[in-house]
């Protein structure tokens, strides 16, 4: 979600040095994507003091630093690396920072960082930015999915059942995308099961699901990797998860399906990206287990109405020449 600010900052900086610091699992995507800027990558938890020195290697102390998360970790940095820092006041940012905001978490996360764009006197996040992606990680996208046995001129839907944070709560059930990928087979659509690591039993389940020997990709692969596989999709069907935002990113078609998180603050990018949900009294309710047991928010949502509107975004001639072939 930071990546529309991050765009907006380096673009402001042209000219200058701008120097990016993300985990070590994304280095590889964000060097992609911002291509001018300088990547420092390091591990969670890593003890501050050690980036410290990465970013001294690169030269002398910032100019201007500034940090889109709420962590203190994060701002420690900031206070040892730049002249002038800037930043949320939570975790230490009224101590730390040079120029603290209260944060508002009312509206979409992709503009939690506009107060600092405008006390640098720059417009807000753009919602209409995309990530540009290489065309070599495009073309190794196009290998993936030809080795996986995907036919080049096949209608590609991937299917993203896992989620890196918020547990089985936030998972609609392999079974149902199963389900969905019989379906999405039926209407001429190529289902393919982009799993993370440690998701390959997800991808079994659906499997058993399906009735079909499913294509899966991507568990093997860094983000950088799975953005590549992304952009070789016509469409990617996921919950509220990493995959999904990113697609919808990357100008994917997306159908995000949400249950106990809150579409209002994290549904991928417009237009591209459809939020489906039950509409419930007790959803969203934020939990990482349901307070009820029934999670009826996401076990409730059905396969077929999933398939509609992921059918629904393409012109059914087209869907008719793909089933044909």
């Amino acid at each position: 979600m930071a990546l529309p600010a991050t765009d907006r900052l380096i673009k402001a900086n042209r000219g200058g040095t701008t120097i990016l610091h993300v985990r070590n699992s994304t280095a590889h995507l964000v060097s992609a994507i911002f291509p001018e800027a300088e990547v420092i990558a390091s591990a969670r938890g890593e003890n501050p003091l050690r980036t410290v020195g990465r970013f001294r290697r690169l030269g002398a102390r910032a100019d201007i630093g500034v940090t889109m998360r709420n962590a203190s970790r994060a701002k420690i940095l900031l206070r040892l690396c730049s002249r002038w820092s800037a930043g949320t006041a939570s975790q230490g940012g009224r101590w730390l920072l040079s120029w603290a905001y209260e944060a508002e978490f009312g509206g979409h996360q992709l503009h939690d960082a506009d107060a600092l764009l405008t006390r640098l006197d720059l417009d807000g996040a753009d919602e209409r930015w995309r990530a540009p992606m290489p065309e070599s990680l495009v073309k190794l996208g196009q290998r993936v999915l030809q080795d996986a046995g995907i036919d080049s001129k096949a209608f590609p839907v991937g299917l993203a059942p896992g989620v890196a944070w918020g547990g089985s709560a936030k998972r609609w059930p392999e079974e149902n995308f199963g389900r969905l990928a019989a379906l999405l087979k039926a209407g001429g659509f190529e289902p393919v099961v982009v799993i993370g690591p440690g998701e390959a039993e997800i991808a079994r389940s659906m499997n058993k699901a399906s009735g079909m020997d499913l294509p899966v990709v991507a568990e093997d692969l860094d983000a950088a990797g799975l953005g590549a596989v992304l952009t070789s999709l016509l469409a990617l069907v996921g919950n509220d998860s990493g995959p999904a935002h990113l697609a919808s990113a990357l100008g994917v078609r997306t159908v995000a399906l949400f249950g106990p998180t809150d579409d209002r603050r994290t549904a991928p990018m417009a237009p591209e990206g459809t939020v489906l949900r039950r509409p419930l009294e007790c959803a969203p309710c934020g939990q990482l287990k349901c307070p009820l047991v029934h999670q009826a928010c996401l076990r409730e949502l059905d396969p077929s109405d999933v398939y509609d509107a992921v059918a629904d975004q393409f012109e059914p001639k087209q869907v008719a020449r793909s089933a044909s072939k």
